[in-house]
């Protein structure tokens, strides 16, 4: 069953193609409801889910049939229940990212000085969040962490998230700590020989490349359900990118670093030098 955060962005989608489809502007229905624009763009962009009786003024404006208002309704209870992160107190933006990767069949990530976060060991993961105290108190880190390692139940199971990895090789070398370094590295091996991980590295001489400026992540989703989304990560946040343009384009720059990269079995072996295997 499609998560919260998916049921939130195909209501908004939908509550989007009924205002063009009138050639209504968003001031429009925000004076219809009583709103802000700003609130009707969250509500069709699908970070919230319009109440009962608001989506019920605008089912009444489109002249929507029975069936479809039955439908409707029920896609706005799911959208409005809670996901298994929300216990997790995770910041907003990243609820948002969480909830999309939990429906996602395949992503796709560049990483620059990290290891992806689905691969990453309890420990490495518990450094990240540490050295990160601008963006988690302590009292939040075992949250934090134990989010992390939930979200990598996705790779395990009968229908297993599939994972295409580049890391730039200065993520092996940024994994420097003893008792972080060898944990975390012999997991790189060991992922990578399952047959839904693919791993590949992007060594040093590989010299300038295309996403120098920062990593991102590719959400793949089955099909006929929601077109590819993407997500970028700061130092003080992050946020989905929708953008079709936008998302085609990272797309593009990640299959031009998987061709400079070492190919899995190259990616391996210089994995499990830094492992001392």
């Amino acid at each position: 069953m499609p998560s919260p955060t998916m049921r939130r962005k195909t209501l908004g989608a939908e509550l989007r193609r009924l205002r063009n489809a009138e050639a209504l502007s968003a001031d429009q229905i925000a004076d219809l409801l009583g709103c802000s624009q700003a609130k009707v763009r969250h509500m069709e962009n699908g970070r919230t889910a319009p109440s009962k009786a608001e989506l019920k003024v605008l089912m009444d404006h489109y002249g929507l049939p029975d069936e479809r208002r039955s439908i409707l309704e029920e896609t706005r209870e799911e959208a409005r229940k809670r996901g298994w992160w929300s216990t997790y107190r995770l910041p907003s933006w990243f609820q948002d990212y969480v909830g999309m990767e939990s429906d996602a069949v395949r992503v796709r990530t560049f990483e620059l000085e990290m290891v992806p976060g689905l691969l990453q060991t309890e420990a490495y993961a518990r450094a990240i969040n540490v050295v990160g105290s601008h963006m988690t108190e302590p009292e939040e880190v075992d949250r934090k962490v134990g989010a992390r390692l939930r979200r990598q139940e996705r790779l395990h199971g009968s229908e297993p998230l599939e994972l295409h990895a580049v890391i730039s090789e200065a993520a092996l070398h940024r994994c420097a700590e003893p008792d972080i370094a060898v944990d975390q590295v012999t997991r790189l091996v060991d992922a990578s020989k399952k047959p839904n991980i693919r791993i590949q590295i992007l060594p040093f001489r590989a010299g300038l490349h295309e996403s120098v400026s920062g990593s991102f992540t590719l959400l793949d989703f089955p099909p006929d359900t929601w077109p590819p989304s993407a997500y970028q990560e700061y130092a003080v946040g992050g946020h989905l990118v929708d953008d079709t343009g936008a998302v085609t384009a990272l797309s593009t720059v990640f299959d031009r670093l998987c061709k400079r990269a070492l190919s899995e079995k190259q990616s391996r072996d210089l994995i499990a030098q830094h492992a001392g295997q």
